[in-house]
């Protein structure tokens, strides 16, 4: 979904209030997608678990109209009236199934919602798991500046997702670099290694017994993916500690499914996305 603008009013509210503290803000737990293709409506993404968007009866799929009287037609309207840092409530106009209705949502406050989808904000406005002691997140947050300054960064699985939905894989792209000196988990779905507790960032040590360092492309591919069911056996690198994780690769095309997106001709879709606003997802 590369022409896809997706901004999140969860992820994103830094973007639209930079100068404040973003635990001072309250949001509803949405994201939020639109295309800039013409015609193309704003949607409602992901919905936070438990959020005050979800207690509302709010739905991946619904479509975004209005936000206390405002009509909203970007991201940017959405994200500008979704937000406050005073809490309160907001009244959201959404069309789902050609049925108009007008629902009152709280808001939560910013660090909460991050809570509920197992993050933390760290001090300079990233995010990282939960559980993850000081150590991982200067760790994690090392590798992400390396990774903005990499100029020969490879990415296997690019959008996350090995191009043959039929493979087996352990649902996360994988970032090389510095040579091939760097072997790091790049972007994770909810998929066999998130659910054994693999996160983003981790170095990898060795794959199945393989050390993953200086190889090519098509080797690395093959590492990281089975035209079978089989097992994985993972070793990182956790702030200095080697971490073992095990699991069954899962098919590309089951990961998708759980992540709540299919293939439409080629092009990455939501499930919920309606037949006439499939051209909104392709590029």
């Amino acid at each position: 979904m590369r022409n896809l603008w997706v901004a999140s009013v969860l992820f994103a509210v830094c973007r639209v209030v930079h100068a404040q503290e973003a635990e001072e803000h309250y949001v509803i737990g949405v994201d939020i997608l639109h295309s800039s293709k013409a015609g193309c409506p704003v949607f409602i993404g992901h919905v936070t678990q438990n959020s005050p968007a979800a207690q509302a009866g709010i739905q991946a799929g619904d479509l975004l109209l209005a936000v206390d009287g405002y009509a909203v037609s970007s991201l940017e309207d959405a994200a500008k009236h979704l937000t406050s840092n005073t809490g309160g409530s907001v009244t959201i106009k959404l069309r789902r199934n050609d049925k108009l209705s007008n629902l009152v949502v709280g808001r939560e406050g910013y660090a909460a919602i991050l809570r509920q989808e197992g993050l933390k904000l760290t001090a300079d406005r990233n995010w990282v798991d939960l559980n993850s002691t000081d150590a991982e997140t200067q760790q994690n947050l090392a590798i992400l500046l390396e990774l903005k300054d990499a100029k020969d960064r490879t990415t296997i699985f690019p959008g996350h997702y090995p191009t043959d939905k039929q493979l087996y894989y352990p649902g996360f792209e994988v970032f090389v670099w510095d040579q091939g000196k760097r072997v790091t988990v790049g972007g994770i779905e909810d998929g066999p290694a998130k659910r054994d507790g693999v996160r983003w960032g981790d170095p990898i040590l060795e794959v199945n017994g393989v050390d993953p360092h200086g190889k090519s492309v098509a080797e690395l591919e093959e590492l990281f993916s089975s035209r079978k069911p089989a097992p994985m056996a993972l070793i990182v690198d956790r702030a200095g500690t080697p971490k073992r994780f095990s699991f069954e690769l899962e098919r590309a095309a089951t990961v998708l499914h759980e992540n709540q997106m299919q293939m439409v001709d080629g092009w990455m879709v939501p499930l919920w996305a309606p037949a006439k606003y499939l051209y909104c997802f392709e590029e």
